[in-house]
């Protein structure tokens, strides 16, 4: 049974499957890192544990997080929450996802 050649899996790219160069490399590195924009939520209401926001400009979808992690993130205390507007920072997850940093009020 002849040797199978592996040699060529090693030099695919992870992301796209595509070849493995120096100039692909750094184009993925720009494009992860320049990926993403700034949004802004308003909380829509407390329920429990959790707030309840909406993205200001698509209220069709209502998320929810710890409310006193968004609290602490925000700098507010917890009974101002609601109604509350804030922007924060997102980038997509390398296999899906969101990702949110640099929470500050609106």
């Amino acid at each position: 049974m002849p040797a199978v050649d592996t040699s060529g899996d090693d030099l695919r790219c992870g992301l796209c499957g595509q070849a493995m160069d120096a100039r692909h490399q750094l184009h993925h590195e720009e494009s992860v890192v320049g990926a993403g924009r700034r949004v802004e939520y308003v909380v829509i209401g407390l329920r429990g544990a959790h707030a309840l926001y909406q993205a200001a400009d698509d209220p069709s979808r209502t998320r929810k997080t710890g409310a006193d992690v968004l609290a602490r993130q925000l700098g507010v205390d917890l009974p101002d929450l609601p109604r509350c507007r804030y922007t924060c920072w997102e980038r997509p997850g390398e296999y899906g996802g969101v990702f949110r940093s640099g929470f500050e009020p609106a």
